[in-house]
């Protein structure tokens, strides 16, 4: 579940002028932009904080797939210049989903001594939305696997599928037991799996950025 989402120091300039690549790139990150923005409206209305931690775990993915395809354009210029500008673009990123996570924390923990009742059927609709998500986007990113990034992009979107298929059964769960209680388990999950990966995207923002 804790992947990497990290590859700022490593761009694809070879694949500068690859429309249908940067097409891929394009397509998947507003799909993956748009369930972002669904998984938040659907959190909200189903007071599920599970949807919303998972959003913030998106981002990652769309933060991802954007650094990449800033590389693409820039490849044209110094890769100095390319990946400082792309590990700046991560280094902003990063503090804005390391506060996410601070929130997404205290929510849980204040569910847990009151969980609020949850939507189950909303949860896992919605999850299951992003399985689809997750596929198609990987189905785009598969015929480029030549590039190390569009592989491990790829590699993100397949394994992603896995996290959602657990809120989906989580989202069962909770519509027929009423265990309201797995709602803020699951957004504290998702929550380490963003920090790992915030952190990781961090440290390698710093290093191209001071050269650490």
């Amino acid at each position: 579940m804790a992947h990497d989402h990290t590859h700022v120091h490593d761009l694809p300039a070879s694949a500068a002028e690859n429309r249908p690549l940067r097409r891929a790139y394009w397509i998947s990150i507003a799909l993956n932009f748009s369930f972002v923005v669904l998984e938040v409206v659907v959190g909200h209305f189903s007071h599920s904080l599970g949807l919303i931690s998972d959003a913030g775990h998106k981002m990652l993915d769309v933060i991802a797939l954007a650094i990449a395809l800033v590389g693409f354009h820039l490849a044209r210029r110094p890769s100095s210049d390319a990946q400082r500008i792309s590990a700046s673009i991560a280094l902003v990123n990063t503090l804005v989903l390391i506060g996410a996570v601070g929130v997404i924390i205290w929510e849980s923990v204040g569910k847990f001594g009151h969980p609020e009742p949850v939507d189950g059927a909303a949860v896992s609709w919605t999850a299951a939305v992003g399985i689809v998500v997750c596929g198609l986007s990987a189905w785009l990113l598969m015929r480029h696997q030549g590039d190390i990034n569009t592989r491990a992009a790829f590699l993100h979107m397949a394994t992603d599928s896995l996290l959602s298929l657990g809120i989906v059964i989580a989202g069962i769960v909770i519509h027929w037991t009423g265990l309201y209680i797995i709602d803020p388990i699951i957004s504290l999950v998702v929550a380490a799996a963003i920090l790992v990966n915030t952190l990781r995207l961090l440290r390698d923002a710093m290093r191209t950025l001071f050269g650490k």
